[in-house]
């Protein structure tokens, strides 16, 4: 027989049961993934770039190609995901948006690859970013050497 005065009702055991448990699953929240990477940039843009910022972090800088991609910045920390990608253009006294800061217009994922130690970060000229991890130290991207070529600025 079912008695009807105690269904509904939970006791302190139970109750303290569950308490319990919700404290053991937040303590088991999953933390970000992070790669720990030595960082080289690459700026396709026909100016300089300065306080290049991923999520807030590295503070990078670069000339326009081709005196680019010749600087390493090592031990850098990195959570592996979506990424926000910021930088402050740079350039001669007087040229339009010295010190203005630029978002990315896209989002690029950060991934870890097996073995990868180096991180080749990428900024193009319509303000887009590519992070390509590699095993060895970046390259100029084929994209980048596609955009330098049309533009008439390649190396060599």
């Amino acid at each position: 027989m079912i008695d009807y005065k105690t269904v509904g009702k939970i006791d302190r055991r139970t109750l303290l049961g569950a308490g319990i448990c919700f404290m053991f699953v937040n303590a088991c929240e999953a933390k970000p993934m992070k790669a720990r990477f030595d960082v080289v940039l690459f700026n396709y843009l026909n100016r300089p770039i300065f306080e290049l910022l991923i999520d807030g972090t590295i503070d990078g800088s670069s000339d326009k190609y081709p005196g680019t991609g010749s600087g390493i910045m090592t031990g850098i920390s990195l959570s592996l995901g979506q990424k926000k990608v910021t930088w402050r253009l740079g350039g001669p006294a007087g040229m339009a948006n010295n010190g203005d800061t630029v978002t990315s217009k896209n989002f690029p994922e950060l991934v870890s690859i097996p073995g990868g130690r180096y991180l080749g970060i990428h900024v193009y000229p319509d303000y887009t970013v590519e992070l390509i991890p590699t095993v060895g130290l970046p390259q100029v991207s084929q994209r980048g050497q596609v955009e330098m070529v049309e533009a008439g600025r390649h190396r060599g």
